[in-house]
């Protein structure tokens, strides 16, 4: 059974996570509340010198949609396609599944092993592979 937090409460929109008018208009009036008092100061837009973490949202405005305009690739490409593109040449070239499960940070065996759909002829060499095994060539 999950908590129940009083609502029209920092805590109910926040942990209780309601997005209900009630609630969101009395958290916008809580903190529009401690700004006026000086307690809580609006946290200024992250610039290029940041904390050692660069945003999605900053990424995407600065470097990538500006690269993707210069470049004009004539399709559409996205960091993620990179990635997919990255893993699925690794294992194409004869890379070790795990190593690849490594280098992209997957916490399962299995999320890296999807990118092994998009391998043309891996039916046909993992066939050949136990027919080795088992002495018959095909």
């Amino acid at each position: 059974m999950g908590r129940t937090y009083r609502h029209g409460t920092p805590t109910a929109y926040g942990a209780g996570k309601c997005r209900c008018r009630h609630c969101k208009d009395a958290v916008a009036a809580y903190r529009a509340n401690r700004r006026a008092a000086g307690k809580d100061q609006p946290r200024n837009p992250r610039t290029v010198d940041t904390d050692g973490h660069i945003g999605r949202d900053w990424f995407r405005r600065n470097v990538w949609t500006k690269a993707l305009a210069r470049t004009d690739l004539g399709f559409h490409a996205t960091p993620h396609g990179l990635r997919h593109a990255h893993a699925s040449w690794l294992l194409a070239g004869g890379a070790d599944l795990q190593v690849v499960k490594e280098r992209l940070g997957h916490g399962s065996i299995t999320t890296t092993g999807k990118y092994l759909h998009t391998l043309p002829g891996t039916e046909d060499a993992a066939v050949n592979a136990l027919a080795r095994i088992r002495g018959r060539s095909r």
